[in-house]
């Protein structure tokens, strides 16, 4: 089981699981089970207490790539709490040489704890049930895919929240919860994301949970659920 795994190995499967790879380990796509094609971040950084990865698109020229190595290789460590990593600004500095920032994420990593107490208040959605998908969720009908756990709650004749992979690999998948705004709060986010993990380990595959700082009703989930943090996600576009 993944518990046995180390953090800074679990940063490498979780990376593999978010981003498409050449040969050589640079990063391509953002791996997106629909086929929908997204160009992969330029730089990626994952940081636990047991050291830290890096990940370079592919079309990053290679004197950025050498100093964004040199920067990150005089990261702090361990990081404990740290939020954010302290060379942030030169890391942008350098990205922001090679052409202008898009986008930047940081967020804590998750894994699952060893024992996830089964819900009994959820279904697995396919093709067979696809009209539970109402309203906001009639557009994911067409993610549906029987390789791929999805998971929903279901109240008044439809599904009001969802857990599906939405990035996934040969080794781990990402969990992606939804929940219709007039049926939050009721813990119905803790239940679906517990038993599509619960559906990922059936698939011999790791469930992996990550998030932003900005939002705090995920991390709030992931505290409900005993979601043990191994590492903090940093990536610019």
């Amino acid at each position: 089981m993944e518990e046995h795994i180390s953090d800074r190995e679990l940063m490498k499967i979780q990376v593999a699981a978010l981003f498409t790879q050449d040969e050589n380990g640079h990063l391509q796509r953002i791996n997106e089970p629909t086929g929908a094609v997204e160009p992969a971040p330029r730089f990626f950084f994952g940081y636990t207490n047991e050291g830290s990865i890096c990940r370079f698109r592919q079309d990053l020229p290679d004197n950025a790539i050498a100093q964004l190595k040199e920067v990150a290789a005089a990261e702090p460590m361990p990081v404990n709490s740290q939020k954010i990593p302290r060379n942030r600004r030169q890391f942008e500095d350098i990205l922001q040489r090679h052409a202008p920032i898009e986008r930047v994420w940081i967020g804590p990593a998750y894994r699952f704890p060893e024992h996830i107490t089964p819900p009994t208040n959820v279904v697995q959605l396919s093709r067979e049930n696809v009209g539970l998908l109402k309203g906001d969720f009639a557009e994911m009908a067409s993610e549906l895919n029987s390789s791929h756990p999805y998971l929903a709650i279901i109240e008044d004749s439809r599904a009001v929240s969802i857990c599906r992979s939405v990035r996934l690999s040969s080794h781990a998948h990402e969990a992606g919860v939804d929940t219709l705004v007039g049926y939050r709060r009721r813990g119905y986010a803790t239940s679906v994301v517990a038993a599509w993990a619960l559906a990922v380990r059936a698939l011999n595959r790791i469930p992996l949970y990550s998030t932003s700082w900005d939002n705090v009703a995920s991390q709030r989930v992931a505290q409900q659920l005993g979601l043990v943090q191994y590492g903090v996600d940093y990536h610019v576009t």
